[in-house]
């Protein structure tokens, strides 16, 4: 662990020993090597993520895996839209935050720029760093999380568990991950490029795959509250 100001970077590489140890040293990650993941390591990664709870078992979720030339090409048309387009997601996002929260994204967003080396001012170059959310940061896997269930809190909240249990135990098998809502910006290309129907709402994206070595970006560990300003006993 190093820390520069307020900064912490830590090493990524490798795999956790344990849940604890995934849980503390798991965060975002936007620079992926070109190492691809094996298809079986992929399978049992994601068949170990369906452990996920969910409300009354209901899991209401669907997992779409996309590699190779089917993300290269899909990937495209993405970027192509998000350069001359607004994002249509097939669900508001979310938006009205509390000051104390807007303070902590805007925060990050100012952090990662200059970690990345982008002047805040630099629209140009700020608008090239959102855009590699649709190249999946060069990630060797992309994943689109659907339902076909009536978008409520509750739904909501079985799918962030499914997210938070997938990029979990990726972090314990040595890769990492982004999970992205960007991803869901244009639904109507996405499901007409993978065959999905219409009631396959799009919720989110996430990227997958192995850190690029070195990297300050993906060594950078997003900061937590502190304990005390969270969490209360009674």
């Amino acid at each position: 662990m190093q820390k520069s100001d307020d900064l912490e970077f830590i090493d990524i590489a490798g795999k956790a020993a344990s849940v604890s140890e995934a849980v503390r040293t798991r965060h975002s990650v936007r620079e992926f090597d070109s190492r691809p993941v094996e298809i079986n390591e992929l399978r049992e990664l994601i068949d170990d993520s369906l452990r996920s709870p969910s409300w009354k078992n209901s899991q209401p979720w669907n997992i779409h895996v996309v590699t190779g030339e089917k993300k290269a090409s899909l990937s495209a048309k993405l970027v192509s839209l998000a350069r001359s387009q607004d994002p249509a997601p097939d669900t508001a996002w979310a938006a009205g935050f509390p000051s104390n929260i807007k303070k902590r994204m805007f925060d990050l967003g100012m952090k990662l720029y200059g970690i990345a080396g982008i002047d805040r001012k630099d629209k140009e170059a700020r608008d090239n760093f959102m855009v590699r959310n649709f190249e999946f940061f060069d990630a060797p896997v992309a994943l689109f999380i659907t339902t076909r269930c009536e978008l409520n809190f509750y739904v909501g909240i079985d799918i962030g568990c499914y997210l938070s249990t997938l990029m979990l135990l990726a972090r314990e098998r040595g890769m990492s991950s982004c999970a992205q809502a960007s991803l869901s910006s244009f639904p109507e290309v996405v499901r007409a490029d993978l065959g999905l129907p219409e009631e396959d709402r799009l919720i989110c994206g996430l990227s997958l795959g192995y850190p690029l070595a070195d990297s300050p970006v993906n060594r950078y560990h997003t900061p937590r509250e502190s304990f005390e300003s969270l969490v209360k006993f009674y």
